[in-house]
């Protein structure tokens, strides 16, 4: 079984606009919102393929009730740490003639010491549950809590024989790979600022990943926007070229990729699988408004679409 940790949940609200005027009058043309938040997205699209999934994390005193039963709606039981404060609000401005999305994001109500070590206490202690091999950090922390925290909740979980699958960004993101996950799934804008590369080619991102699995990760997932996504292990690397596809909104298309990661892992499925799979999910998440999430009718319109390629 699979299961996912959310530190920082959200409500995202978008807001679908024709031609921006900033500093001027923009016109609303459609709204919607959705619950969210990176490890709850993997869980909602692990829900829709037919995946057994728990779903841990934090939730907030003030709205957190109408949080969960948004949720429960999609067929998520929430099982979170209450916390003093308020869920999240984000909004996201996708402007209709482009297809660029402006997002504004909160950084979440922060949590104290306390909360943040009874918060640990709980989840250790659902994570010991001996049907769940598998254990998803992802996405961004509140405010009073350290960048230490996904490296150590990392190397707790691998103590107790958890693999682990990590997408986060910056300082979360570098201290988390000390505790070698099994997977990390950075875009490529986050692995160039991590490492310090500057419009790397396949040779040089090729030579970093290699560094890092030396270093004791098991596989890289590099999405690469408009140049595809490309995965290495210990086998090889294999790359996927960008589909030509109506790209309605890209906004929880990453959460949609580690899914489809997860279930191919599930499988026992090789590397260029696990990339595939990825893939699919991610696409069939492209094509929907808003942070809506690949579908299984979604994953199988892409499964026969999608090939992946040796990149070494």
């Amino acid at each position: 079984m699979i299961a996912t940790v959310t530190m920082n949940p959200c409500i995202d609200k978008t807001l679908t606009i024709r031609g921006f005027s900033y500093g001027g009058l923009n016109r609303v043309q459609t709204k919607r919102s959705d619950f969210s938040g990176k490890g709850i997205n993997v869980s909602i699209v692990l829900n829709q393929l037919g995946i057994s999934v728990r779903t841990f994390g934090i939730n907030y005193t003030k709205n957190g009730q109408d949080f969960s039963k948004g949720l429960e709606a999609l067929g998520i039981h929430y099982e979170a740490y209450m916390a003093e404060g308020e869920v999240r609000e984000n909004i996201k401005v996708m402007n209709e003639e482009d297809r660029v999305t402006t997002e504004l994001n909160q950084k979440g109500d922060p949590l104290d010491e306390k909360t943040i070590r009874a918060f640990t206490d709980q989840l250790m202690e659902q994570l010991s549950d001996p049907e769940i091999d598998m254990v998803v950090i992802t996405g961004s922390v509140p405010l009073g809590v350290p960048a230490s925290f996904y490296r150590d909740l990392t190397a707790a979980c691998r103590r107790i024989g958890k693999k682990v699958i990590l997408d986060a960004e910056g300082e979360l993101f570098l201290e988390g790979i000390q505790a070698c996950p099994d997977v990390i799934k950075p875009n490529l804008y986050e692995f160039e600022t991590a490492f310090g590369l500057e419009n790397p080619g396949r040779e040089e991102i090729l030579r970093k990943a290699g560094e890092i699995i030396d270093g004791g990760v098991g596989i890289i997932c590099l999405s690469m926007g408009a140049e595809g996504a490309m995965i290495v292990g210990r086998e090889g690397a294999w790359i996927c070229p960008p589909d030509r596809i109506d790209v309605r909104s890209t906004q929880g298309a990453g959460d949609s990729m580690v899914a489809g990661m997860c279930v191919a892992m599930e499988k026992g499925l090789p590397l260029s699988e696990i990339l595939r799979y990825g893939v699919i999910a991610a696409d069939g998440s492209l094509i929907r408004e808003g942070t809506q999430l690949c579908t299984r009718e979604n994953f199988e319109r892409f499964r026969k679409e999608v090939r992946v390629f040796r990149a070494d």
